[in-house]
């Protein structure tokens, strides 16, 4: 059986009573008073309208104030089923509250109800009993199933409005989505119309800006899924390549990585932060080194740049890697490890995947 908890209880005692609340507890108690009175009376062969005035009264009053008990039950498994539905939908629930709830009622009828007849007639006989146990409990679990059906329309109407809502986002989405792909057509367009209106003989301007158009290309179009690590180390070459263009002719660079990525695939742009942290920091002795190693089905990826004594100053580390950290732990929970120090010369970044 189903315990109802106390806070539902307390929630259901803090609702309103408006005069459509108390009017159909009065009005549902009437007529389960008169349904009963009359199959008493059909089966005890009696007429209860020519009972004392008194006792009449007294058995209305005393079964219109049980139904507001009866109404107070139901309406606390009603908040119940609502509760654990939001947890936990579905027929089972439902039909545990339901054989529950006649357990629950039974006992007031009990408590309540069978007092009330043995005080107001002569006697709580068998048929009494059966009647006040079947007809009352009976009355209240229909009124229940009414309420749980209503329950369950304006569920079904909130999640068809928010799936309609989720629609109408999506669409928006997918248009907003369209108009950043315009935007970038447009900018690769003017890229490519800038290409052609450089000198042949200006090699380096042209080379300068056809690494740019690859690297906005990449991060542009391919952020959705995983991309095979050949892709991601050819937006890395762009990318260095790009920086040496604009480094100091002092720069030592060191690059070590696989010659074949045995079709292994990673998220895209994981790889850039360390390199982009290390062409921005890089000063002193002007050195820096990159080492990618692939082993069995482990990325293992190094960077490491001089820094000037200047550094020291600065804290370690900056945006661009904590939100890298923030990225590992959304695509490789439990699955990588990244950790950086820095030195008097020289900033050491490590990451190791798991593929």
């Amino acid at each position: 059986m189903l315990l109802i908890q106390s806070e539902t209880f307390k929630k259901v005692a803090k609702q309103k009573w408006s005069l459509r609340r108390i009017l159909f507890i009065v009005l549902y108690g009437l007529m389960t008073y008169g349904f009963v009175r009359l199959l008493n009376d059909v089966i005890s062969e009696t007429k209860f309208w020519l009972r004392p005035i008194q006792t009449n009264l007294a058995e209305i009053a005393g079964c219109v104030l049980i139904s507001f008990i009866f109404e107070f039950v139901t309406n606390s498994f009603l908040q119940q089923l609502a509760d654990d539905n939001k947890t936990q939908p579905g027929p089972s629930a439902s039909l545990k509250q339901f054989l529950s709830l006649a357990v629950y009622l039974e006992l007031v009828v009990i408590c309540f109800v069978f007092p009330l007849a043995q005080w107001t007639d002569d006697g709580l006989q068998w048929y009494d009993v059966v009647i006040l146990s079947f007809t009352i409990v009976s009355f209240w679990l229909f009124y229940f199933s009414v309420k749980q059906g209503q329950q369950y329309i304006h569920t079904t109407h909130e999640q068809a409005l928010q799936l309609e809502r989720i629609n109408k986002d999506k669409l928006e989405n997918e248009l907003q989505l369209l108009k950043a792909q315009f935007h970038p057509h447009f900018l690769f367009n003017a890229l490519n119309t800038l290409y052609f209106q450089i000198d042949e003989q200006n090699a380096s301007a042209r080379f300068t800006l056809e690494k740019l158009a690859d690297l906005l290309r990449y991060q542009l179009y391919d952020q959705d899924a995983k991309v095979p690590l050949d892709r991601e180390l050819t937006h890395l070459k762009n990318f260095i390549d790009l920086q040496q263009q604009r480094a100091n002719s002092q720069l030592d660079l060191v690059i070590n990585w696989p010659s074949s990525t045995h079709g292994a695939q990673l998220y895209p742009l994981l790889l850039l932060p360390l390199v982009e942290n290390a062409f921005k920091y890089v000063g002193g002795s002007y050195k820096i080194k990159i080492d990618i190693k692939l082993e069995n089905g482990q990325l293992q990826y190094q960077v490491t740049n001089s820094i000037p004594a200047i550094a020291q100053q600065h804290n370690k580390g900056g945006i661009g890697l904590t939100n890298l950290q923030k990225r590992l732990h959304l695509l490789y929970p439990g699955k990588h490890r990244f950790q950086y120090h820095k030195t008097d010369s020289l900033f050491h970044a490590e990451l190791s995947i798991e593929l």
